[in-house]
């Protein structure tokens, strides 16, 4: 079907669509504006054509072909979640049957009586402003493009320059668009191939007779989107370095860490994230996503939070194992929930290279536990408590590991060292409560993790807290890290149902404790965590500024780059949240025999900043490294720079090959 419309009004649009249901051979049907290769999630019953010999030749018989009832009949056939299938990941897919006697059951593939087939349809082109999404429309007049929707395709038609206008498809293709489904498996399951990008998918389930042939009932077919690609290698992103001058002798003594909130697929849903595409927010899709930015930054310990327990299992420990990781899990106290089939639950994971770091110990933080006890020596009695318990129980945890550094010794004996010489260090990584309501019950835990790292059994051990805090740089439990202590009159202390912060304050700590991207500049990243209700900064790496030096950043994408698919999670950022990445060096010891050196140090060290007399770091204020123009020193030529450097070695170049 052509549109016919007057060449003064607009082009001629041919809307190209795969037909959802056809007989075996398959076939493609076209359809007006706006239409298009909607992927069902649940199928229709499809009647099926027997390609078994002699099917047709005899009429005699009690009870005609299409009159037999095959043994089991498909009752219900779906994809997950309007899934679009990803190359090399298998289409997941739920088929239920019943047998003669009502019995209905789930098949894997191992029912005798039904056999399955999956077939490749036609190319069908993504929207030229919106690759990501199939199209729908197909301009043959002016453009030569494919577009999504009717404003992509006028704004194409009015706005696309001509240097950017497609090749003249010939008129055969333009007037017949029809092309033949191929037949590509014959199993339940089907892993695309790149021969399938841009193709749709048929799945077509039929049941078998008793004498095996195919039965013209009872049978369902499935239509997918079209297939794409895994994911293209992750994002390049620049490491933005603390400022001083550049030591060749760091690249040997640093590590680097990396924190991300990876969202569990329990909580990536269609109703809470609208505006992404449904194969967007499929665990098959951002699975390859999260993995391609974990191995890209080659950080050498990777905290991340809601990792799923099958995920973990199936997914990050086999995968990063290969790149030489060692992981621990630890899920959150609470009971699992159904998902897809089976009961799973959510937690914290911690990976670290093997060739850099060895565990020497593990710690559980489970909040709820902790507050059993604490809660019954602040209260002043047992009604009180029980309430105070009540609010508290939540299920979070923080994960602590000790980890000895294989290639950095110490050197003094004031520093922490491990089993066999080696600096060490205490890794936390923690997921406090989201709900926004409940600033006491975050203050509580952030309390709780305090208290328990202070009774951590080496001395001097330097710290790294990592982790979605849920907290934003204004919330008193930024306030209560950062600086020791939270104001009596803080916005966050109003909120007190059960009388808890009443009975800690004044709350106090003396654990120096700084952000590495504060340290480096001047101020957190804008943005962690972007979502259509909530747009802020929730996840920190905090770190021991006594022990260890902050020397670089990565460089957190602004707000034009994260709303160009309205929010996060996107096609390309598989997280409603953004991975931080820093890299450090441990301190060196001062030397014992001039007691105004070691002052010196020690105030260098405090604000963060770079080892011993090497810089002194921006602490919480200088110039933004963002910001790579103007007055920086490192644009300006006026910082130190490695021989040969152009001005930019620091924030440039030496990101880019060693950080």
């Amino acid at each position: 079907l052509k549109l016919g419309v007057r060449p003064e009004h607009t082009a001629r649009v041919l809307a190209t669509s795969v037909a959802l249901a056809g007989s075996s051979g398959g076939g493609a049907g076209l359809c007006g504006l706006r239409h298009g290769p909607i992927p069902q999630t649940m199928a229709a019953p499809q009647r099926s054509r027997s390609n078994s010999q002699g099917s047709s030749g005899s009429r005699s018989g009690s009870r005609s072909d299409d009159e037999e009832e095959p043994p089991v009949t498909v009752m219900r056939a779906e994809l997950v979640r309007g899934h679009r299938p990803v190359v090399v990941s298998e289409v997941p897919v739920y088929v239920a049957l019943r047998d003669k006697d009502g019995r209905f059951f789930e098949d894997k593939g191992s029912c005798p009586s039904v056999r399955y087939r999956w077939l490749r349809g036609p190319v069908i082109k993504p929207c030229f402003f919106h690759p990501h999404k199939m199209s729908v429309i197909r301009d043959v007049a002016k453009t030569f493009q494919c577009y999504c929707s009717k404003e992509c395709f006028l704004r194409g038609w009015h706005n696309l320059p001509q240097h950017m206008w497609g090749t003249k498809p010939d008129e055969n293709e333009v007037e017949e668009p029809i092309a033949e489904w191929v037949e590509v498996a014959s199993t339940r399951s089907y892993c695309p191939s790149q021969q399938d990008i841009d193709r749709p998918l048929r799945f077509d389930i039929i049941p078998l007779l008793k004498d095996g042939r195919d039965s013209v009932n009872g049978g369902m077919t499935i239509t997918t989107g079209t297939v794409i690609p895994t994911p293209k290698e992750a994002r390049t992103r620049r490491m933005i370095s603390n400022g001083g001058t550049f030591n060749a002798e760091w690249l040997s003594k640093q590590f680097k860490v990396m924190n991300w909130n990876v969202l569990a697929d329990l909580y990536a849903t269609e109703s809470v994230y609208p505006y992404c595409e449904k194969w967007a927010l499929s665990w098959t899709w951002r699975k390859h996503l999260i993995l391609k930015e974990l191995k890209s930054m080659a950080a050498d310990i990777i905290t991340l939070q809601e990792v799923q327990k099958d995920a973990y299992d199936d997914w990050f420990r086999p995968q990063l194992a290969e790149a030489g990781y060692e992981g621990i899990f630890q899920q959150k106290k609470r009971e699992p929930i159904f998902h897809r089939g089976k009961y799973t639950a959510e937690g914290c994971a911690t990976f670290y290279k093997t060739t850099r770091f060895k565990r020497v110990d593990k710690h559980v933080v489970d909040y709820d536990k902790l507050s059993a006890t604490e809660v019954r020596c602040v209260m002043p009695d047992a009604a009180s408590a029980e309430r105070g318990l009540q609010r508290l129980s939540k299920g979070n945890i923080a994960l602590a590991i000790i980890l000895e550094d294989q290639h950095i010794k110490t050197s003094h004996q004031s520093q922490a060292t491990g089993p066999n010489g080696g600096h060490v260090l205490c890794v936390v990584n923690t997921h406090i409560l989201c709900d926004p309501g409940s600033a006491d019950v975050k203050l509580w835990q952030a309390y709780l993790l305090l208290q328990t790292l202070k009774q951590m059994p080496i001395n001097n051990m330097p710290l790294l807290i990592c982790g979605d805090f849920n907290s934003t740089p204004e919330s008193a439990v930024y306030e209560y890290l950062r600086r020791g202590s939270v104001r009596a009159d803080h916005d966050d202390l109003r909120n007190d149902p059960c009388g808890l912060m009443k009975q800690l304050l004044p709350l106090r700590h003396s654990l120096p404790m700084a952000t590495a991207y504060e340290t480096c500049n001047g101020r957190e990243a804008q943005y962690t965590n972007y979502t259509e209700d909530f747009k802020g900064t929730l996840d920190y790496i905090w770190f021991s500024p006594d022990a260890l030096a902050v020397l670089a950043i990565s460089q957190v994408d602004d707000e034009p780059q994260l709303a160009q698919e309205t929010a996060l999670p996107s096609s390309t950022r598989p997280s409603d949240h953004v991975s931080l990445v820093a890299t450090f060096m441990f301190h060196d010891a001062p030397p014992e025999s001039n007691e105004a050196q070691q002052n010196q140090a020690s105030a260098g060290a405090r604000s963060g900043g770079l080892p011993g007399s090497l810089g002194g770091g921006m602490g919480g204020g200088g110039q933004n490294p963002y910001h790579m123009g103007g007055n920086n020193q490192m644009v300006n030529g006026g910082g130190h720079t490695a021989p040969g450097s152009d001005g930019l070695y620091m924030a440039g170049v030496y990101a880019a090959q060693y950080l």
